[in-house]
């Protein structure tokens, strides 16, 4: 395991051709309007509020699980309906787009690398690309709408290295989660973490900034320097 960073070993970041990233906790900070959106949704069936492994699951789970997981069966068709009216511009203030993505998705595209997002989110996600200035950078976005499988399974990385027609040793995927580590392990991808060391991750990433000066120093457009 590496720690990210101008100085590092520039070898475990060799002969990569494609950086998926996942959406919540890695491309945007959304735990606030999670707990926000979950939190109404328990409050407005007169239900507690969430308990700390019920926010840790909700934020990293399909919304489908989540809503499975944190209320009671008879009471999940109501849940549905609350979902479904939830005015999403209530949320827009409390989604951050995490600290030099943008400035790293830029010299990433520069220097020749495919993009993808491969997340658990739903039919939301457009909302957020347009939310964050994102539109565009990612090719193909794989949601839990589009699989058969959610993660962990590792369907969405698969549709991803068809799509770019990469073998996995040439993709990282970045992500924040156990869920995220299982599907690395999954399709056999390289797995970086983001601002997670309880993960097992080949590289930990604490600012994206530190990621995008160490790849600098090994790649220059589309070919290695070394």
């Amino acid at each position: 395991m590496a720690l990210a960073n101008p100085i590092m070993n520039p070898r475990p970041l060799e002969g990569l051709r494609t950086i998926v990233f996942d959406n919540d906790g890695v491309i945007v900070d959304s735990y606030e309007a999670n707990m926000v959106y979950y939190g109404t949704i328990r409050k407005d069936l007169g239900l507690p509020p969430l308990t700390d492994a019920e926010k840790r699951y909700v934020h990293t789970r399909t919304h489908n699980e989540a809503m499975r997981h944190i209320v009671p069966a008879d009471k999940l068709d109501r849940a549905f309906e609350i979902g479904r009216d939830f005015d999403a511009s209530l949320l827009h203030p409390y989604f951050k787009r995490s600290s030099g993505l943008r400035e790293f998705l830029w010299w990433l595209r520069d220097a020749g690398f495919n993009l993808a997002v491969n997340t658990s989110r739903g039919h939301s996600m457009g909302m957020i690309l347009d939310l964050l200035d994102l539109r565009g950078f990612f090719q193909p976005v794989i949601t839990s709408a589009m699989v058969s499988v959610p993660k962990p399974h590792p369907e969405g990385l698969f549709r991803i290295m068809h799509a770019h027609g990469v073998q996995p040793h040439e993709v990282a995927y970045i992500g924040d989660s156990a869920v995220d580590e299982k599907a690395a392990a999954a399709s056999g991808v390289r797995f970086w973490a983001y601002r997670n060391h309880g993960l097992n991750a080949e590289v930990h990433i604490d600012h994206f900034m530190d990621i995008k000066a160490a790849m600098q120093r090994c790649y220059k457009g589309s070919a290695l320097t070394f």
